[in-house]
């Protein structure tokens, strides 16, 4: 009978422990939370395997009490390039909004297109190939512009400043 209680308590601390579904960054002194959900996309500043300060960009993968894996996820097959870091070496972190980086990519194919049309309609001078190049090149110029302004790998937030992970 002993057996199976040890039995049954861990098949349910591995069944909670599999439940974990997000990370909860909170700043008691600011009031503030965020909350990264798995599938999401992380920015996170950590301590290396030699102490060295690193930076990954990636989505959330997994998340257990003590580790969080970011990695490439795939529709069909497992995700790729995983990342595995430790919660306790997390130093700095920023959420990526899913709307962020599609009002980027709305910007860059609107400014593309925008100059396409807009060449097409004024630009009896210029040929279709010269439209076509000169659009490129100010899609290419917004998307760096986009880039350069609104960053990936910045850290918005770091845990010296009074942040706490907390895993749920």
């Amino acid at each position: 009978m002993r057996y199976l209680y040890i039995l049954s308590f861990l098949l349910i601390s591995v069944c909670a422990q599999s439940q974990k579904s997000a990370l909860i960054f909170y700043n008691q002194d600011a009031h503030k939370a965020v909350q990264i959900p798995k599938g999401a996309l992380l920015v996170v500043q950590y301590r290396g395997y030699l102490k060295q300060m690193e930076l990954k960009s990636n989505s959330l993968i997994q998340v257990n009490d003590s580790m969080v894996v970011m990695g490439k996820p795939r529709l069909f097959t497992d995700a790729t390039n995983l990342t595995h870091i430790r919660i306790d070496d997390i130093t700095g972190f920023r959420k990526v909004s899913v709307g962020s980086q599609l009002l980027k990519t709305v910007l860059t194919i609107g400014a593309t297109l925008g100059v396409y049309y807009g060449l097409r309609e004024n630009g009896d001078k210029l040929s279709s190939t010269e439209q076509l190049l000169l659009s490129t090149g100010a899609g290419l110029l917004t998307n760096i512009s986009l880039k350069f302004i609104f960053p990936l790998n910045r850290i918005k937030h770091k845990t010296k400043d009074g942040w706490i992970i907390l895993v749920r």
